[in-house]
């Protein structure tokens, strides 16, 4: 009998999106509402397309101290679905692992909520026959090393069986490696669909069987940028998939770019050339807000310009005012300056002076990984000493502290060769 359903994950229910509450007290008030306002979405298009269950492959929360609003809209968005006949499956993760849920809140009628303790099966049934059977497992705490995927393994190859599972495949190092397996510690199951979470980029690792991260619902910082949302699959009578569908849920999207200032001559080129970028933007989040960050880069004589001290804060402040009153809203989280001065820093490290040696040991560090290692451990070591600075230093990345060298030497080229 053909059946669907939708695969999501990762929905991190009231995510805290740090960094921004304190520049503006109305964006992240929206953005405090954002994934709420996916899980709704979810909701909503499971009942649209009438599936007949809905796979939550765990980090349904952001946190195992999880806030009662957020377990009772999950609760609410479940009921909906049992109003409507449609079941659902779910497992925890790393953020919010099972011996931390609450027992307080008593779920609606066709939830499934896997335990920790072995991987259990729960057969699916459309008019008292079994169509699917779905197995799943759920974290015990934060810190999961176990491959879990192991304890998975085919019981009926008459049914369509669906492995329910929050995991780290191979070697993606963006990810903790909670629960590790590799890719044919699923395949060699003969499983037919594996439901993943913990990754937040949307990814189909293999086909026959299907092995799917459908990422999360909504991107919560600048590095989840691009669309957010699940998967709509379709099977047939022979337990065949169909169709497999992504289907957009995010509320607000995040964007980033870079702008050349390569033949600007003006500030007013600058700005409209900025206008346009972010125009680009706009177009491509439709009827979402946005929040988006804005790399400068290239060579011109707006370097000397944007090079004052005030004046990437004066720009920003200047964008954010632009747009404070456009419906849905933009908001510029923050201009980066990678421009460089009208002169090849490059070329002047072969100089064999004082200068030309400090150049040639700055881009040293930064050719390879041994020495972005050592410029992080080493170069910053004084800093992370004081206490007020380590504190902002810790979470910094590979990219901020490029732009931190970068910085330096042109610094050090003014103060050893004058006026940029």
């Amino acid at each position: 009998m053909s059946f669907s359903f939708v695969h999501a994950a990762d929905l991190h229910l009231d995510s805290p999106f740090t960094g921004i509450t304190s520049e503006s007290p109305a964006i992240a008030s929206s953005l405090y509402s954002a994934t709420f306002s996916a899980y709704t979405s979810l909701i909503d298009l499971c009942i649209e397309k009438q599936v007949q269950f809905l796979l939550i492959a765990g980090d349904i929360y952001d946190g195992a101290d999880r806030s009662l609003r957020s377990q009772l809209r999950f609760r609410d968005g479940l009921q909906r679905l049992a109003d409507n006949n449609i079941q659902a499956f779910v497992v925890h993760g790393n953020h919010d692992p099972f011996k931390e849920h609450s027992r307080s809140i008593d779920w609606p009628e066709g939830v499934h909520v896997f335990s920790y303790n072995k991987v259990k099966s729960i057969p699916f049934m459309i008019d008292n026959s079994p169509v699917a059977l779905i197995s799943g497992i759920s974290h015990e705490n934060r810190h999961i090393t176990t491959n879990l995927a192991r304890k998975f393994t085919s019981l009926d190859a008459n049914l369509f069986q669906i492995g329910l599972l929050h995991c780290n495949v191979g070697k993606d190092t963006a990810h903790e490696a909670y629960a590790p397996c590799e890719l044919q510690d699923l395949i060699k199951t003969d499983l037919d669909y594996w439901a993943l979470g913990h990754v937040h980029e949307r990814k189909i690792l293999h086909k026959d069987p299907y092995v799917v991260y459908p990422g999360n619902t909504q991107g919560r910082n600048i590095r989840e940028q691009d669309e957010r949302g699940c998967y709509l699959i379709q099977v047939d009578d022979n337990n065949r998939i169909t169709r497999i569908d992504f289907h957009e849920l995010d509320d607000i999207r995040w964007f980033g770019g870079s702008l050349t200032i390569n033949g600007l001559d003006t500030l007013d080129q600058l700005e409209n050339a900025v206008f346009g970028c972010i125009e680009d933007f706009s177009k491509k989040a439709g009827s979402r807000p946005l929040i988006c960050r804005i790399s400068l880069t290239g060579q011109g004589p707006l370097f000397k310009e944007l090079s004052r001290e005030h004046a990437l804060p004066e720009l920003l402040e200047h964008l954010r005012d632009s747009y404070e009153t456009k419906t849905p809203f933009v908001w510029v989280q923050d201009l980066i300056f990678d421009c460089r001065p009208e002169i090849d820093l490059k070329k002047r490290s072969k100089d064999k002076d004082f200068l030309g040696q400090v150049l040639r040991i700055s881009q040293e560090l930064s050719d390879t990984e041994e020495g972005r290692t050592r410029l992080a451990e080493e170069g910053l070591k004084e800093l992370f000493k004081n206490r007020r600075a380590a504190k902002y230093l810790q979470d910094m990345t590979d990219d901020e502290i490029s732009q931190m060298r970068k910085a330096a030497e042109l610094l050090c080229f003014e103060m050893l060769e004058g006026d940029l």
